[in-house]
């Protein structure tokens, strides 16, 4: 998995290109910015979007049901697969994928099972629509790795006693991240996880192990996952009201702090909300915090950027989000853009606020000691 996700990281670097703005909408950009306010300001014309086709009966016309999104190698993206026959989903009924136990018998052998359900799949993938996962993806070249089992249990900065581990490609995935959203060389700690939900529980629990007393914010459009830790960890946590357009609600979030100035503020900023994919002003809220007289050591800043915090450094125009504004750590999910298709995200925070969760672990030999350095033996 680590592999794999270093692979897709890779290719993510080098796919700048594709994702910055047309010629056209960097014009109009650079246009707009550079405009002068006194004076009369024509915007460049926009070019003619084509018509789209008006019978969708010829898919080759109409293009994929999802484009970018399906696998073409497995041939989704051609032609939509039919749907599967009655019959065949009744092999995939519960009791038909039933593992057998002690002397029951099974009606149907497991090559059986397993076409079906890659059928199944092929069907669905040809009209993926509606979720931001990337399943343009190929990494057989990772099977042979299949057969090890690789184990990087503990901390991935430190070397542990069990020998069939993985640690330096999760430490390059670490470093890769920590270059992107340019933390502090040397200064900051992270590790690979199952996904965007289990990197926002680590980072909320860092939040609430540096201020006990603190008040968690988040707007009420927030990913479940973050008022999950809050009730996980017990913490007092205020839904925000939202904008029309899926942010935060700036005004709303003033009066809560203002309310609540005698307490630490653990603030969630949303890089790309699940449903509208709005992205919080991180400049504003620190404003406001400013304004209203909070100092550094009293608020403490998590980034879900599960959908857009590994898209965004890569898009010309984009806000910045980075360790050089004073935010503790940032998760994202590895199955949105980089299409990892196994349990995967990714959380990095700073240094300074890892080592209060630091626990040895006598059976590994390993630790969670964030000044640690990679010694492979």
């Amino acid at each position: 998995m680590l592999s794999s996700l270093r692979f897709s990281a890779t290719r993510l670097a080098t796919a700048r290109s594709s994702l910055r703005l047309t010629p056209q909408l960097r014009a109009f950009a650079d246009a707009t910015d550079n405009k002068d306010d006194d004076a009369a300001f024509t915007p460049p014309s926009i070019p003619d979007i084509p018509e789209l086709p008006l019978d969708f009966s010829d898919v080759k016309l109409s293009g994929t049901p999802s484009p970018w999104a399906v696998f073409d190698a497995w041939g989704a993206g051609g032609d939509l697969h039919e749907r599967l026959e009655d019959s065949e989903m009744e092999k995939l009924a519960p009791a038909s994928v039933a593992i057998p136990f002690d002397d029951e018998k099974s009606d149907l052998g497991e090559t059986e099972i397993l076409e079906t359900y890659d059928k199944l799949l092929k069907r669905r993938s040809s009209v993926h629509f509606g979720y931001p996962y990337n399943l343009m993806y190929n990494h057989e070249e990772l099977y042979p790795f299949m057969k090890y089992s690789i184990n990087n249990l503990g901390d991935p900065f430190v070397t542990s006693n069990y020998g069939v581990h993985s640690r330096q490609f999760e430490v390059s995935v670490i470093d890769f991240f920590a270059k992107l959203w340019k933390a502090p060389k040397d200064d900051y700690w992270g590790y690979v996880t199952t996904c965007g939900t289990e990197g926002n529980l680590h980072a909320i629990l860092l939040a609430r192990e540096c201020h006990p007393d603190g008040i968690l914010y988040s707007s009420r459009e927030t990913h479940y996952s973050i008022f999950k830790a809050a009730r996980y960890y017990r913490m007092d946590a205020k839904s925000i009201p939202t904008l029309p357009m899926g942010e935060i609600d700036y005004d709303a979030l003033e009066r809560e702090l203002a309310k609540n100035k005698d307490k630490p503020a653990i603030i969630n900023v949303n890089i790309g909300t699940t449903v509208k994919g709005a992205v919080d002003n991180l400049d504003r809220i620190l404003r406001i915090l400013k304004s209203l007289g909070f100092t550094r050591d009293r608020f403490h800043i998590h980034c879900d950027g599960a959908l857009f915090a590994m898209m965004m450094p890569f898009i010309d125009y984009a806000p910045e989000v980075s360790f050089e504004k004073p935010i503790d750590s940032i998760a994202v999910s590895g199955h949105k853009m980089l299409g990892c298709p196994m349990p995967c995200g990714i959380t990095l925070t700073r240094k300074e606020v890892r080592p209060i969760l630091l626990n040895d672990s006598s059976y590994s030999s390993s630790t969670s000691n964030p000044n640690a350095t990679l010694t492979l033996p």
